[in-house]
């Protein structure tokens, strides 16, 4: 039997007008200073990162369904351009608290996805945020920096759904093999449970 290696991204879906407006951002960062990758992905706040096998992705999807719709549906604010110097410029999310919350949840329910593929780990943001670009170059982020280090830049969007995105990836070398895909969008529908500890929006 062939075995399937499979990258997941589970990410807040953007409303369409937030997402063109980050999209045009991203954009003149390719445009302006070549940085490429900045428009190869749609804009999105990243929960968890991870690699797992075909086979049990319809066990995640029950899971994911069911973590999600534990929380209620919340208002995000962006707030302003932040940075991982010299590699990364991102949108701020003011009061990412509510965010990381979600995310804890993840983590004490997918800490046995962990200990699936060794070495690799999911990958948890500790800093929630929109990265414009990734991956650059010290004269890239440079340039980028100061200019876009100075702009104020404020928005928000109501956090409905949450998307699980995934890609193929080469079981040697990990490398990707396709384009991310959308496998199913969750609704957050604020239906505690009594019988966990997830704290709700």
């Amino acid at each position: 039997m062939e075995i399937v290696l499979n990258e997941y991204l589970l990410v807040f879906s953007l409303e369409d007008g937030i997402s063109k407006e980050i999209t045009k951002i991203k954009y003149e960062f390719r445009d302006h200073y070549g940085c490429i990758q900045a428009a190869r992905l749609k804009p999105h706040c990243t929960l968890m990162n991870f690699v797992q096998h075909q086979r049990v992705e319809n066990h995640l999807i029950r899971e994911f369904d069911s973590i999600v719709a534990s929380f209620t549906p919340k208002a995000i604010t962006l707030d302003g351009f932040g940075q991982y110097p010299m590699h990364t410029i991102y949108i701020k999310i003011k009061e990412s608290k509510k965010i990381k919350e979600m995310i804890t949840a993840l983590k004490l329910k997918f800490r046995s996805v962990k200990n699936e593929i060794k070495p690799l780990k999911p990958i948890y943001p500790s800093d929630p945020h929109l990265t414009i670009a990734r991956g650059m170059t010290q004269v890239q982020f440079n340039q980028a920096w100061t200019e876009w280090g100075k702009r104020k830049f404020t928005s928000s969007f109501n956090a409905y759904n949450v998307r699980l995105l995934k890609r193929q990836i080469d079981e040697k070398d990990l490398k990707p093999k396709e384009n991310y895909q959308i496998v199913k969008d969750f609704k957050l529908a604020g239906q505690e449970k009594k019988d966990n500890q997830l704290i709700l929006f």
